[in-house]
């Protein structure tokens, strides 16, 4: 799965993205075009191979949920990059991503998509009050690196902007992770 499509370039297309913009935007970002093209490229790959050799059921969803699955840890990669957020930044990781799952929801069959609930969960918690990113850090540490949710922690704080705040859920994100 990790040599079927352009991971990096797609990572490094997201990290180019100004997250903290004031504007609400009403169409994805070009990445999001990128992926859906990979996954289409993926399809015509298999339906050629599978003229050849037919593919077992059991294989051809193996394949989409390992590739799927690398393309939700892409976004979250992507959307952990993001050194600032403003709401409308964040509307717009919830569009990106919509947009995708819509998208490859037209040619493939897996349900649920694989890996969708992290990103969805990770989206969200940007819109949590201290108490409650807190928590959610609690209750979905393991989901995540620590990575994400410190990333998380700088974008939701800074808001904020406050200091002790940040250090003590740092702290708590590091607590967890050695356990």
């Amino acid at each position: 799965a990790a040599r079927a499509m352009a991971y990096g370039e797609i990572q490094g297309m997201m990290g180019a993205v100004r997250w903290d913009t004031k504007e609400l935007m009403d169409q994805p970002n070009g990445y999001v075009g990128r992926m859906v093209a990979e996954m289409e490229g993926l399809q015509g790959k298999l339906a050629s191979v599978s003229l050849c050799v037919p593919i077992p059921i059991d294989v051809y969803r193996m394949i989409w949920s390992l590739c799927i699955t690398q393309m939700c840890s892409v976004f979250l990669e992507g959307f952990a990059s993001a050194k600032k957020c403003t709401h409308e930044g964040r509307a717009w990781m919830q569009l990106d991503f919509q947009q995708f799952i819509v998208q490859i929801e037209r040619f493939i069959s897996i349900k649920p998509v694989p890996g969708k609930g992290p990103v969805d969960n990770f989206i969200k918690a940007y819109y949590l009050t201290e108490g409650d990113l807190e928590q959610w850090i609690r209750d979905n540490y393991m989901d995540y690196t620590s990575r994400h949710l410190n990333s998380l922690i700088n974008c939701t704080t800074s808001q904020l902007s406050k200091m002790m705040q940040r250090n003590r859920l740092s702290n708590l994100v590091d607590e967890l992770m050695k356990q």
